[in-house]
């Protein structure tokens, strides 16, 4: 049976299918929505009032002002109203069925195309790699590879490609290694060497562009395609925009001898569709998937429907939002906070480990980006973990340059959730993210920064309370006291009445689906499973280092019931 992977994360199931608002009424515009919208919250029976919360940490957490300290504005350590939206919107989406969509402000997802990685696996190797390479080496062939100079047009503020001839060079490891990776330019050509390289008899390693081209002869290099290039994240080698060795301002334009030209590099390009589709340092650079993210999320999530999360949290293109987060401020004050400490860095999969983020039916036959059907896993969440956050070597690095100032586990904080004119099934979504916990205390949320390392759980209580009818009659009551007008109320029957519009909405195989997913979400917020036995290993984010080599062979991630 093949190894299975580890990770501090899991995912809950996409829905079936996105649950209207019951206003949305299949409205096909903008006016539409908006109309439905004002007549929904201006129409008799809504309710406004406060979901008042009680946050314990049951590990340490840490909400950062950009640097070391814990954010504390007065002194005091808080969450931020922010943080506690974002974490309640998250939740919200999963178990409302919302939609899914990368092209909004608020975007469910980047909407990019990730780049191959590991495609270089020999024949004859593991089988799960050779088919990325087989797939990079049907569209990446040497005599479809050109040569060229990436140079940007400052007036324009457009990329172009000019066309060159390029020349392959021979030399010997040991010389080629001593100048790799560099550019040598000269007056009447450049010469680039591409990278280090392993022993061999006279190797072709680096390329020499003996003449000059015809500036004014450039093709348009979209901006999406560049874009693709910038964002890779994965990129190990050769950076043509932050390249020391690429020529920029003045020295652009006295290479090319055009004012206008203010970056100029030589790079290597291939057409796809008629069109510059990817470009690298070397020859045989990386390319971009040509299936984007968004082609693996379901068409029937990116749907401009209406849903719940639309509806209460606002859709700002439309309306604004009928909630207000408080900021949750610490009853314990500045005692709470743990002494200042390096964290723990650990390595963190991109969505580029295809075998983690996409639905894997057959581990024998991976998925990547480009295959027929990808479709990715899910709602991305963290594991409960007991473990210590603190770096043991206790000093800085590139990804931790400053130690951090953590509250300490089992500190409160107090906050509330305003609601405004709410209707009786959207409060009931709203509770229904607080219901987990209302059923079993040992449901816990994740907040803040370091999730992966063990920092962010917390438990939460919610109590509602309904504004009365007094609310905005009466300032003061009979004491002189501010009126507030509250009456505690059950969550339960309002949780009933979303559930019918679930039942409504969804078929019975669709409905079925949904509370396998519901059980999924319960399962990533138990805090108990840190007491199961071995749950650290099982929990335990693998090293690029392990002699197991687990990116290198493709271990799929288990679903998170399996784990």
């Amino acid at each position: 049976m093949p190894r299975q992977a580890t990770a501090t994360y899991n995912f809950v199931s996409l829905p079936p299918k996105v649950l209207p608002a019951p206003f949305d009424g299949g409205a096909e515009s903008d006016e539409e929505r908006q109309e439905n919208y004002r007549s929904h919250v201006l129409a008799n029976g809504k309710l406004s009032g406060y979901i008042c919360l009680s946050i314990k940490t049951m590990t340490s957490i840490f909400v950062g002002n950009g640097g070391s300290e814990f954010f504390s504005p007065n002194g005091v350590p808080v969450i931020p109203g922010s943080s506690i939206r974002g974490m309640v919107k998250n939740i919200f989406k999963i178990v409302t069925c919302g939609a899914m969509r990368s092209d909004k402000e608020d975007s469910d997802f980047n909407d990019k195309h990730l780049y191959f990685r590991a495609m270089a696996a020999k024949k004859g190797g593991d089988v799960k790699k050779c088919y990325l390479r087989q797939a990079y080496t049907s569209r990446v062939k040497k005599e479809n590879v050109q040569a060229g100079f990436l140079i940007h047009n400052k007036v324009e503020n457009q990329y172009y490609m000019v066309y060159t001839i390029v020349k392959e060079m021979k030399g010997r490891a040991a010389e080629v290694n001593a100048k790799s990776p560099s550019i040598y330019w000269e007056n009447s050509g450049v010469t680039t060497y591409t990278g280090p390289m392993k022993g061999g008899r006279n190797p072709k390693s680096h390329y020499t562009i003996h003449e000059l081209p015809n500036w004014s002869q450039k093709v348009l290099v979209e901006q999406e395609v560049v874009e693709a290039y910038k964002t890779d994240e994965t990129r190990k080698g050769v950076d043509i925009f932050t390249s020391p060795y690429c020529k920029r301002n003045g020295e652009a334009v006295d290479f090319t001898g055009d004012s206008e030209i203010d970056f100029v590099a030589p790079c290597f390009f291939m057409e796809e569709n008629g069109h510059i589709g990817h470009f690298g340092y070397g020859r045989f650079y990386r390319i971009p998937y040509r299936q984007s993210i968004g082609m693996a999320v379901p068409k029937g999530l990116q749907t401009d429907t209406i849903d719940y999360t639309d509806a209460i949290f606002g859709r700002k293109e439309l309306w604004g939002s009928r909630l207000s987060f408080e900021n949750a401020v610490c009853t314990s004050g500045r005692a709470a906070q743990e002494n200042l400490a390096y964290a723990r860095i650990l390595s963190n999969p991109k969505p580029t480990s295809f075998q983690l983020y996409l639905k894997q039916d057959d581990p024998t036959q991976i998925m990547h980006w480009d295959s027929n059907g990808a479709r990715i896993r899910g709602y991305k969440m963290y594991w409960h973990k007991r473990m210590s956050w603190k770096n043991q070597e206790q000093k800085d690095s590139t990804m931790c340059p400053h130690p951090i100032h953590p509250v300490k586990s089992g500190q409160v904080f107090k906050s509330r959730i305003r609601f405004e004119r709410l209707s009786r099934d959207e409060l009931g979504a709203l509770l229904k993210v607080f219901e987990f916990a209302q059923k079993d205390k040992d449901i816990c949320f994740k907040i803040g920064q370091g999730k992966s390392i063990g920092l962010g759980s917390i438990r939460v209580e919610a109590m509602l309370k309904l504004d009365g009818d007094s609310y905005y009659k009466q300032l003061f009551d009979d004491s002189g006291q501010w009126h507030t007008a509250e009456t505690s109320a059950d969550f339960s029957k309002y949780v009933a009445e979303f559930e019918e519009k679930l039942k409504s909405g969804l078929s019975k195989e669709d409905y079925h689906r949904y509370q396998i997913a519901q059980g999924e979400l319960s399962h990533m917020l138990d805090w108990k499973n840190t007491t199961r036995p071995d749950w650290e290993n099982k929990t335990t984010a693998m090293s690029i280092n392990d002699p197991e080599k687990p990116f290198q062979y493709r271990w799929v991630l288990p679903t998170a019931r399996k784990v």
